[in-house]
């Protein structure tokens, strides 16, 4: 079934029913706007929130990494500070010291530097009047708060497209693309962390591989590998998109392979090892440019002119480049400085997190876990057919008139297998406290399987809100079940009560210094 055909389908579902090529896309016009503006939406919400949380109580003393600014503070800045000084917290304090100072400290090489060089060069091309107001934090503040709300707006918009496409059911991609908006990481999403810019350019990037488009789409990934560590994993969709193409052109035995078959198995292999290359770069780059700061005969004096006086001399972590003590990753065989990083600074490894003092974390992480490990059983369970051939056999079981649409879809099994080595990997190997925004940034299963669960069944709920001629928000199903809670499902009041609660406390918590996701 060609995605058009599935959507004019189930067009029938949407209140208004449309009818014939024009109104079918005026229907889909409508279903854009609708997304765009609850999204926007979304993020004045969690900046009032967070404004009004983060002046209410006083910040917590967490003890993390938190540097006085050097620069002078006026009457701008302290505005600055009531309006967003919520966002600055954690690891937006690592973020925008990078952003204003540059790499000058060891332990800031676990920060990858898309999103910081984009904050620094928005705040000083396109926002730059800002700093006729305020200081550079303040401004880069600004302008981190701002570039993440445009790639919010624009991920929610492009995970609306990738979901048209994947599921063939623009409903059920509708919904997905709001609780996308109101997704557990909702702060993290906001906050000067690099999330936002991350989840954009890998939904963007699944989009063009479902596009067939595989050079955008390599050079989107490669944008994910240098905003998150990650984004390696991306070299999976080139991988399993170039072998299903394959598979569906070369179905003849082995012995049975023409010239023409053995030059296009080549071509295709060449060209998804340069993909995969492209990919990677970035993460090599970077760890290349740590090795030449403080491994290679670097400049001391430069590295040390950027030295804030503020940090101790003698804690490892704050090592400056071009420092005479040589770290101890530049005598790997394959040096990495964000490997050693996150083993020596964060205690990241395999089970070490595994204590009984993190019983809480676990607890904090549970929701995510539940939710993404059910996601993977249930599809598994509906579509064995598919998942026992990896996704490069038959699409559907013996006896279908019809391949599946909705999440139980063939084309959803890439996403499962990306998310279930993503679970895998954060619960066995991260803090995790931070699986769910790991989680929540990296995959769309998440949001098409929670739009699954929460679409109502009219002949099992005592009203149908979608439907109805009285209901309110008749182009937005979520408002339409928070409006009429009492009527919905348990499940659906599980699924949409978590996604609530942990936009409404973790903005409430993450603004004042408390730990969170």
């Amino acid at each position: 079934m060609s995605s058009r055909a599935g959507l004019a389908r189930d067009s029938e579902n949407w209140p208004g029913k449309v009818t014939g090529g024009q109104d079918w896309r005026m229907a889909g016009l409508r279903l854009e706007e609708e997304v765009v503006k609850f999204a926007v939406f979304s993020r004045i919400l969690i900046i009032l929130w967070q404004m009004v949380s983060n002046n209410l109580t006083p910040d917590h003393d967490a003890g993390v990494f938190n540097p006085p600014v050097r620069h002078p503070v006026g009457i701008g800045d302290h505005f600055i500070d009531v309006v967003f000084g919520g966002f600055s917290h954690w690891d937006s304090a690592h973020f925008l010291y990078i952003a204003d100072h540059g790499y000058t400290i060891q332990k800031h090489f676990a920060f990858f530097p898309l999103f910081p060089t984009t904050v620094k060069t928005v705040s000083e091309t396109v926002l730059f009047p800002l700093h006729f107001f305020m200081n550079a934090h303040s401004a880069l503040l600004v302008t981190a708060v701002a570039v993440n709300v445009l790639f919010f707006v624009a991920a929610t918009f492009v995970l609306f497209k990738l979901s048209v496409l994947t599921l063939h059911d623009r409903q059920l991609a509708l919904r997905t693309a709001l609780l996308f908006c109101i997704n557990p990481a909702g702060i993290f999403m906001t906050a000067a962390y690099s999330e936002s810019l991350f989840t954009f350019v890998s939904f963007y990037g699944m989009l063009a591989m479902e596009r067939k488009l595989y050079l955008p789409a390599t050079l989107l990934f490669a944008l994910s590998s240098a905003t998150r560590s990650n984004g390696i994993v991306n070299c999976g969709f080139v991988v399993f998109f170039t072998a299903r193409e394959l598979t569906s052109k070369l179905r003849l035995p082995l012995t049975d392979f023409s010239f023409q078959d053995l030059l296009l198995l080549l071509l295709k292999s060449i060209s998804t090892l340069c993909y995969m290359v492209a990919i990677l770069a970035p993460f090599v780059a970077f760890q290349y440019h740590a090795y030449y700061l403080y491994c290679s005969d670097f400049k001391r004096e430069k590295a040390l002119a950027l030295w804030h006086p503020a940090f101790p001399t003698d804690n490892e972590e704050y090592l400056p480049p071009g420092s005479t003590t040589i770290p101890p990753w530049c005598n790997w065989t394959v040096p990495s400085a964000y490997s050693y990083i996150q083993d020596s600074f964060w205690d990241v490894g395999f089970l070490r997190y595994y204590q009984l003092k993190q019983i809480p974390n676990f607890v904090l992480a549970a929701p995510i876990i539940a939710l993404c490990g059910s996601a993977v059983y249930s599809y598994c369970r509906v579509n064995w057919h598919v998942c026992r051939t990896l996704g490069l056999g038959a699409e559907r079981k013996e006896g279908d008139d019809k391949p599946r649409t909705g999440f139980n879809s063939p084309q959803v099994f890439v996403y499962i297998a990306h998310l279930s080595f993503l679970l895998l990997f954060g619960v066995t190997n991260m803090h995790i406290q931070v699986v769910t925004r790991f989680l929540a940034s990296s995959s769309p299963v998440i949001y098409w399987y929670a739009a699954h669960l929460t679409r109502e069944d009219p002949q099992h709920s005592k009203t149908n809100p979608a439907t109805s001629e009285n209901a309110a928000y008749p182009n937005n199903p979520i408002l339409q079940q928070i409006h009429n809670w009492k009527t919905l499902r348990r499940t659906t009041q599980v699924v949409l009560g978590y996604f609530i609660f942990y936009n409404v406390v973790g903005v409430a918590l993450h603004s004042n210094f408390f730990n969170w996701t």
